[in-house]
């Protein structure tokens, strides 16, 4: 991590990410505990460490985590969690981790697998990501699996409840 000088900047830099100043302690919690996972390690390696690209992570309060790669900004709310549609639970930072499987995608293949139905994953690219990357953080961290890109979030008091 380097902090920008002055504590009036709006973001702190992790690499290649700027985070917002007001989520990067979420951000920092939610990186140690999905590090636990090896996938999910690699994942921030790639997204903090890219050559080509400078990605954003910026703050959603309305349960709408997402990526934009028109931008290349994640959208992440780090007190919206997840139950699934088997009654199980996910946390906001695997929320995160989704998102970032997302965002070091290849944009033209991200683009490509996001145009393509894929029926209870809504898309080929939600479908990589949520049997690929979450599946595998998922169970190394005792979290619960999704076999469709559907759930209700509910709200939490920090990054990795759930």
């Amino acid at each position: 991590m380097i902090a920008l000088s002055s504590s009036s900047q709006p973001f702190v830099r992790h690499g290649s990410l700027s985070v917002e100043r007001s989520l990067n302690r979420s951000y920092e919690a939610a990186k140690r505990y999905l590090s636990a996972d090896a996938v999910e390690r690699g994942l921030f390696a790639r997204l903090e460490g890219s050559a080509s690209r400078d990605f954003t992570l910026c703050a959603d309060t309305r349960n709408n985590d997402r990526f934009d790669p028109n931008d290349d900004t994640i959208w992440w709310d780090p007190t919206s969690a997840l139950r699934t549609t088997s009654g199980g639970t996910q946390s906001p930072a695997l929320g995160l981790g989704h998102e970032i499987d997302h965002a070091v995608e290849r944009p033209a293949r991200e683009l490509q697998l996001a145009a393509r139905c894929a029926g209870r994953y809504d898309t080929a690219e939600e479908e990589r990501v949520i049997r690929g990357s979450e599946t595998h953080a998922a169970r190394t961290l005792g979290e619960a699996t999704r076999r469709n890109h559907d759930g209700t979030c509910f709200r939490v008091s920090s990054p990795t409840e759930r």
